[in-house]
């Protein structure tokens, strides 16, 4: 099974960033059947068919750990291309108004 690993950096606090991951899993939920799970106040397990792994979040950094099964191989560039966009527009710091 392929795996990767995606990381991505936030100037957020921890309480926000939580925030925010659960707000794009209920949009990603919706829009690829993806279901997530807190098991620790920083690690959640995410996973749908042909696919799990997990969400660590530590102070200024995101982790995504991803397992594809063989169907999904040939679309491993595209998903962790897909993956490294959500989170980058997820933990965009917002603009100070």
């Amino acid at each position: 099974m392929p795996k990767m690993t995606i990381e991505q950096s936030h100037n957020l606090p921890a309480a926000e960033v939580r925030t925010r991951l659960d707000a794009l899993q209920a949009k990603l939920a919706d829009k690829y059947g993806i279901q997530g799970k807190w098991v620790s106040e920083t690690e959640a397990e995410i996973k749908r068919t042909g696919a799990s792994g997990t969400i660590r979040c530590t102070e200024g950094k995101v982790v995504v750990t991803l397992d594809l099964n063989f169907a999904l191989s040939p679309l491993k560039g595209k998903v962790e291309n897909r993956v490294r966009e959500e989170l980058k527009s997820c933990l965009a710091e917002a603009p100070k108004v």
